[in-house]
């Protein structure tokens, strides 16, 4: 009775785990979403160093160190990684964006300074490196186009309501929080066009310093900075 119990357990277990996109049962869920990191991971610094229409399914695999058949466990296109290194970017930065908007509450310039610094600085961590760095490409499905597009659109309006919050309270000039927002978000994403590992300007100097400057375009002249 026991070994019958466990074995409908077992089944149960088996069948309650995810399926790949091939149809095979994930057996170690974290260890799939790790190796789904890598890939994408991969598959961005292969895209930034050869562009999207240039870079095929072999050299992914030969960048993220995997056979390419190991790839299509996970992945059943390029275009599908390529969508996915998008969309795993715009949920981090959402993710960050949600934790700092309520500060606009009470603290507009704060919030926005905290908003455009996390923007800025994603380029500099190890999963954000080369994402930035690949335009998206005109051969996207307009399936996965409007995917990213919402997603981003998302972002742009959590952000330009920590905007809005500091014209209502007479921080920041008042504009267009739509047309801010975009000038600020495009000046801090293409620092990674033109950052380069080694040289004299360090991340953290790059940061604060594209920061500041975004910042005080758009603050009420006269205004205390916060430090």
């Amino acid at each position: 009775m026991a070994r019958n119990k466990s074995k409908l357990e077992s089944a149960a277990a088996a069948q309650a785990r995810p399926l790949g996109v091939r149809g095979y049962r994930v057996r170690d869920i974290a260890k799939a979403a790790e190796r789904r990191r890598e890939i994408l991971g991969g598959a961005a610094r292969a895209f930034a160093y050869g562009g999207y229409d240039a870079t095929n399914m072999d050299q992914i695999a030969r960048e993220c160190g995997l056979a390419k058949g190991h790839i299509y466990h996970y992945f059943r296109s390029k275009e599908e990684i390529f969508t996915e290194i998008r969309i795993e970017l715009v949920n981090r930065l959402i993710e960050k964006l949600a934790a700092i908007a309520p500060l606009a509450d009470k603290d507009p310039e704060l919030a926005l300074r905290k908003a455009t610094a996390a923007a800025i600085a994603r380029i500099f961590e190890e999963e954000g490196r080369y994402e930035r760095a690949v335009p998206d490409p005109v051969s996207l499905s307009p399936e996965n186009r409007k995917r990213i597009r919402a997603l981003g659109r998302r972002y742009e309006r959590m952000f330009a309501n920590i905007v809005r919050s500091g014209i209502d309270k007479g921080v920041f000039v008042a504009r267009d929080p739509k047309l801010m927002t975009y000038v600020i978000l495009r000046a801090a994403f293409t620092v990674a066009n033109w950052y380069r590992e080694g040289g004299k300007w360090k991340p953290q100097w790059i940061v604060e310093q594209v920061t500041e400057q975004l910042v005080r375009s758009v603050r009420q002249p006269g205004k205390r900075v916060i430090d």
